[in-house]
């Protein structure tokens, strides 16, 4: 056997019951919905999401997919079909960027606090200026609406986390946005390990029904007028739930490794340790880059946030709790909130509050699109440890 094929059948037996297959990560995003068994999928386009709902319109067509397929006329009408559908006990998939996230925010509100699960994948674009490049100003600027957010860092991580997304929302009755970075991600293709359908039925149940849904044979009235003495228990109840989240991700993580053979957490620390004084903190592509970076950098370690809504603070605190006190944080924000400080650090910055005095830096960086390549993280260490300041911005000239 050459050293090729004993790689690739060292692969097959990492991987049992799956196929490699090439691909982008839109349509890894849409083979995830298909194998999650999505029964309802309302659609518009808007770039560069685009090729996610029509690539699940093809599967459709083709009687690849159980599902309804319907085009709506914009994305406020998307989300509130995915609204409609899911009160009625369906499981439900879509996605969306940039502009269509914004057109569609009064509805997230709806969905998140009428408690209905849903996946939808949001292909990160920045506003204005208009731009259809990779920015993650769009998914973070709807974190108060109540969604759970993960970033994919790879389309393997995307595929994978649809899945578990589904058993998140379904068990919490919350919906969940899986985001992943324009074209870096969207359009871009690589290796892939797709499951068997029959594997993925075994981790992912069909939806259960739980009573309270809206059929014609119990016909129910939905989001009347609430009473000041009754509204803080709609909230409280959310709240228990939404705090849930953070040690499920890192049960279902687990399960879904035991299952498939790649494990998952809420974060993903790397070289962070006694010997470790600078933390890179990353989501999404960007997190790639830094890893073969820092094998240059003993000193320097990663931190990865996975799941970003609700911030993991405990997650995070176990995972840097051999750092010594001298260690600095440095937050890569792909993202501009119209503030001082980017939301990673701002979310850091909480979790850190009473807890340690880490000192936090924030770096600005590739803000619509721009690409952050090695060298560019290697400009961010430099510039840390050599002329550091509380907010930079690399770059921009």
């Amino acid at each position: 056997m050459n050293e090729m094929n004993a790689v690739k059948e060292n692969k097959i037996k990492e991987f049992p019951r799956h196929t490699r297959k090439v691909m982008k990560g839109n349509f890894a995003a849409a083979e995830a919905a298909k194998l999650a068994k999505a029964g309802f999928i309302p659609a518009y386009p808007i770039t560069p999401q685009t090729t996610i709902v029509e690539e699940l319109s093809d599967k459709v067509a083709r009687g690849e997919m159980d599902a309804e397929y319907v085009n709506m006329d914009s994305e406020h009408s998307v989300f509130a079909a995915a609204m409609g559908a899911a009160l009625a006990g369906e499981r439900v998939f879509t996605a969306t960027s940039g502009q269509g996230l914004f057109y569609a925010h009064e509805v997230l509100h709806a969905i998140a606090h009428f408690r209905l699960p849903m996946v939808v994948c949001n292909v990160g674009r920045p506003s204005i200026p208009w731009n259809i490049w990779s920015d993650q100003s769009d998914s973070l600027a709807q974190r108060d609406t109540g969604w759970v957010q993960f970033y994919g860092e790879s389309s393997q991580e995307v595929l994978d986390s649809v899945i578990q997304a589904y058993i998140i929302a379904e068990e919490l009755d919350l919906p969940v946005f899986v985001v992943l970075d324009a074209f870096y991600q969207s359009h871009t293709s690589e290796n892939v390990w797709i499951p068997e359908q029959s594997l993925v039925d075994e981790f992912l149940p069909p939806k259960k029904m739980k009573g309270y849904e809206v059929t014609g044979d119990e016909p129910k009235a939905v989001g009347g007028l609430v009473q000041p003495e009754n509204y803080g228990k709609f909230n409280y109840e959310y709240w228990i739930d939404i705090n849930r989240v953070e040690k499920l991700t890192n049960e279902i993580g687990k399960k879904f490794g035991d299952h498939f053979g790649r494990y998952y957490g809420a974060v993903e620390a790397v070289n962070i340790g006694p010997h470790t004084k600078m933390v890179l903190v990353t989501i999404s592509s960007i997190t790639t880059t830094a890893r073969g970076v820092i094998r240059q950098h003993p000193d320097v370690g990663l931190l990865k946030l996975r799941l970003v809504h609700p911030f993991p603070k405990q997650s995070v605190l176990e995972a840097i709790k051999d750092l010594p006190d001298d260690a600095v944080f440095v937050t890569i924000e792909r993202n501009f909130m119209g503030d001082k400080y980017g939301a990673l650090n701002q979310e850091l910055r909480r979790a850190f509050y009473g807890e340690n005095n880490f000192k936090l830096y924030d770096v600005y960086t590739g803000q619509g699109g721009k690409d952050v390549p090695p060298i560019t993280i290697e400009r961010i260490i430099h510039r840390i440890k050599n002329d550091p300041q509380e907010v930079v911005w690399i770059d921009i000239e």
